[in-house]
């Protein structure tokens, strides 16, 4: 209980109390639930950076939360640190990606849906409480799922007990049936989270069992590696093919054997580990998966957290509410007969092929050709993410049209900004990864190329480009992307 706060005192406002949905709530019954001012949110703020040791990623721009979709900007603004915010929403990216049935948008011939892949990197111990709080949206549907599920396997069970009876009355010639008893199929295994402690073959079987759409969320890199370790080739397969909606085939062995395809999967991924461990996913840049995913790396600080901040008390309540509030939008686009189909307008389709076109060209100069399939998937991803902030922002005033929701500019704009910040990480991401024909450590270790190396950080820090610098130092601007690759890392 908060201090000086009276026992009878509710912890949610009157309109909570009441049972409506946040949907139904103004800004400030928002603001209130999390004790919040929202005009202090309305600033403008600008990109800053944070020193990760190796490099410096940007911080989302306070702009950018004072925009947000009403239920996840409140969702990040009762959090009481920077950090927590960021993760959180990144998170809840990936999780509210997840929990859009029947949202489509076209892009590029091909109708897709809000799905995200989101990687969290962090250091053992560092914080990464907003990864939970993402995980608490979710729940209502998940804790819903296994209910049906539990509910249906006693009926099975029932089912079950009475066909070996009426099969025995039947071998007996006591039973007035025509025919012998067919045996019950048993329920499928509903969730909306699935572990990846999984096999292939396992999540594969659940995927099929929820009509393609699951979260994968997983916050312990160590129980990632061990899965990928039993049959990556055919799991990494499975998430590249999940990110486009493409077809997945599989053998269930069991009773004779049973080929079976999950058709247009819509599979959302939250992992968080180490960069170490992330290596075990993604060896290398030119693995497949990198560019499917969203990376936003957590650094550390040397500020110990107030553990007794007495305005955690009432984030449980809220992210529940929260929880709740995403179940009923869930179990409205569910119930739909017809997709809810996503559009950008026209200015904004103008604007999104400027702005992929600025940073492709910017990538290629930086960086060469190995990086534009990466801005190719992030022009999807940002595809995703607008559309995903557009249904949250319209639920909110009430209702959504019956067949076609435009993209508000705000969120066009907010999906930009997302989409940026996140790109920076992503190129730290990439710097740091081995590549397929690295130098091994003997040839590391040479003085020359430690030489090269410390010149051209040098010739960087005077402001010259990444061609000037891999002419002067290494004879050729062809060899940008190792450049790159060195100041950067």
């Amino acid at each position: 209980m908060p201090e000086g706060q009276d026992k009878n005192t509710p912890l949610l406002p009157e309109t909570q109390q009441r049972g409506s949905r946040i949907g139904d709530m103004t800004d400030e019954d928002l603001a209130a639930t999390a004790n919040l001012d929202f005009t202090t949110d309305q600033q403008n703020g600008v990109s800053q950076t944070r020193d990760m040791g190796h490099t410096k990623t940007t911080c989302f721009p306070e702009t950018l939360f004072g925009n947000l979709p009403p239920l996840l900007r409140a969702a990040c603004n009762v959090l009481t640190t920077q950090t927590e915010k960021e993760v959180l929403l990144v998170g809840a990216l990936g999780v509210v990606s997840g929990i859009l049935p029947n949202v489509i948008g076209h892009y590029d011939g091909r109708y897709i849906g809000p799905n995200l892949y989101i990687y969290i990197l962090a250091g053992y111990g560092v914080g990464k409480g907003g990864l939970e709080h993402a995980r608490y949206l979710g729940a209502p549907i998940h804790a819903g799922k296994r209910s049906d599920y539990e509910r249906a396997v006693e009926e099975y069970e029932q089912q079950k007990q009475q066909y070996e009876r009426d099969k025995k009355d039947f071998a007996r010639a006591k039973s007035t049936l025509a025919e012998a008893p067919r045996q019950p199929t048993p329920p499928p295994n509903l969730m909306l989270y699935v572990p990846a402690n999984s096999s292939k073959t396992g999540l594969y079987q659940v995927l099929h069992e929820n009509e393609g759409r699951l979260i994968i969320f997983e916050t312990e890199g160590d129980t990632l590696a061990d899965t990928l370790k039993q049959d990556y080739a055919n799991f990494s397969d499975g998430l590249r093919k999940a990110f486009h909606h493409e077809s997945i085939s599989y053998f269930r062995r069991g009773n004779g054997g049973e080929y079976v395809e999950v058709q247009s999967p819509y599979l959302s991924l939250v992992l968080s580990s180490t960069f170490d461990q992330l290596k075990t996913l993604i060896p290398n840049p030119e693995n497949g998966l990198f560019s499917r995913f969203l990376f936003y790396e957590l650094s550390g600080t040397s500020t110990f957290k107030n553990v007794f901040d007495k305005r955690k008390r009432d984030y449980a309540t809220y992210f529940e509410e929260a929880g709740r509030e995403l179940s009923r939008l869930y179990d409205h686009l569910s119930k739909r007969t017809e997709p809810l189909y996503f559009d950008l307008t026209s200015d904004q389709q103008e604007r999104f092929l400027a702005q992929f076109q600025t940073w492709k060209t910017q990538i290629r100069d930086d960086a060469g050709a190995e990086l534009e399939g990466t801005v190719n998937r992030l022009a999807v991803i940002c595809f995703r993410v607008a559309m995903l902030y557009t249904v949250l922002r319209v639920w909110h005033r009430g209702t959504l049209p019956e067949t076609v929701i435009e993209c508000e500019d705000v969120d066009f704009d907010n999906a930009l900004l997302t989409v940026d910040t996140l790109r920076i990480h992503a190129l730290s991401v990439w710097s740091r990864l081995p590549r397929k024909a690295d130098v091994n450590e003997a040839e590391e270790a040479d003085a020359t190329k430690l030489e090269q190396k410390r010149r051209c950080r040098e010739l960087h820090s005077l402001g010259l480009s990444v061609r000037e610098i891999a002419k002067q130092v290494l004879g050729s601007e062809s060899k940008k992307s190792t450049v790159y690759r060195w100041i950067h890392c």
